[in-house]
């Protein structure tokens, strides 16, 4: 039976698209489509927050989800690896012509005319670690998944790169970047992601974890058994490696690409909204790091999904930045949370 049997349901009397009750039952019906343990599911409008979260963070316990639970954000890293590496253009520390020749001589044979805005539109031909099964096999039934995985080991899976030029989407690409932010930066990407992104916007459960099961962390499930709830977070890295709360990736995804947020109360009072001005640089060449895409009700959205084994969700923002949306699941349904966070955001 769905864990989200267990919740009251919504009154017979409809309620309105944006209150609370209707957002709950969203949230209910989403882990009973998905199959999922758990979700939560976290909307803003004009920085207006609304969250709400369904099902279970451990089944097992049967521990209540809570909105302020963490997940494994998998590929949806890869909007703030782009994020930092578009702060260091934008100091003229790095510049988005720069190929790995020049920035990491010999670090992938075959790929030195690579450019860094190849890297960050997926057309730089590098191939994917993770499709690799040499590499699969050695983590998944090798059981080599809490064993630390330095970068330039996992670039050797994949295979020799392709044509450059060529859309294909390829976490060999963010590793790469992750390469080039510590090199510039002289700092490890988690003190660079501390630094530049988290400790500024105050995301305070945002991190590459140390830890194999991270504090306040969801049990994902993978289809009959565990997902990737223990594992070394090195296996993704700057691919896809965070751990996060719907909330901190919302915040972030607000800084990034929000418009003019309207508040009540008093002018004087008001906190500046925080602002990355890296959203523009994110947006050119149709994204860097993020996607766009036209929903079906005609809205365009700035967009990045993240499945790994257990868990899956996806961050949207409006084109106007008014409107975010964000949908997580500790289980790898992310078509489920794909279509919610559409709907939503049409709402």
């Amino acid at each position: 039976m769905p864990a989200s049997s267990e919740r009251p349901r919504t009154p017979s009397t409809p309620e309105p698209p944006g209150s609370a009750s209707a957002l709950q039952t969203i949230a209910d019906d989403l882990v009973a489509a998905a199959g999922s343990p758990g979700a939560v599911v976290h909307i803003r409008d004009d920085g207006r927050v609304q969250e709400a979260a369904s099902g279970f963070a451990d089944p097992a316990t049967r521990t209540p989800m809570r909105v302020d639970h963490r997940f494994r954000i998998a590929s949806i890293t890869k909007t703030f690896t782009a994020t930092i590496a578009l702060q260091l253009v934008r100091e003229r520390r790095l510049a988005l012509r720069d190929t790995l020749g020049e920035l990491l001589p010999g670090v992938l044979p075959g790929a030195g005319r690579v450019t860094v805005e190849q890297l960050l539109t997926h057309t730089s031909g590098i191939p994917d670690y993770l499709t690799d099964s040499r590499f699969t096999d050695a983590v998944v039934d090798g059981g080599m998944h809490t064993r630390d995985w330095p970068p330039r080991e996992l670039l050797g899976y994949g295979g020799r790169p392709g044509r450059s030029g060529v859309n294909r989407y390829s976490n060999g690409n963010f590793i790469l970047l992750g390469l080039i932010i510590e090199k510039v930066t002289g700092q490890s990407y988690a003190e660079a992601l501390r630094e530049r992104v988290t400790e500024p916007l105050k995301l305070r459960d945002t991190e590459l974890p140390l830890d194999l099961r991270p504090p306040g962390l969801a049990t994902g499930r993978q289809g009959d058994g565990p997902g990737a709830t223990v594992v070394n977070s090195s296996i993704f890295w700057s691919a896809g490696g965070l751990v996060s709360t719907a909330g901190d990736v919302g915040a972030f995804y607000e800084a990034l690409f929000g418009g003019k947020r309207a508040m009540s109360g008093d002018p004087a009072k008001r906190p500046a909204p925080k602002r990355l001005p890296e959203g523009a640089a994110l947006k050119r060449a149709g994204g860097l790091g993020v996607f766009a895409d036209r929903l079906p009700c005609g809205t365009r959205v700035w967009n990045h999904s993240g499945m790994v084994y257990g868990y899956s969700g996806i961050a949207m923002s409006s084109e106007d930045g008014r409107r975010q949306v964000v949908v997580q699941l500790n289980s790898p349904a992310a078509g489920q949370a794909i279509a919610a966070a559409g709907r939503l955001m049409c709402r």
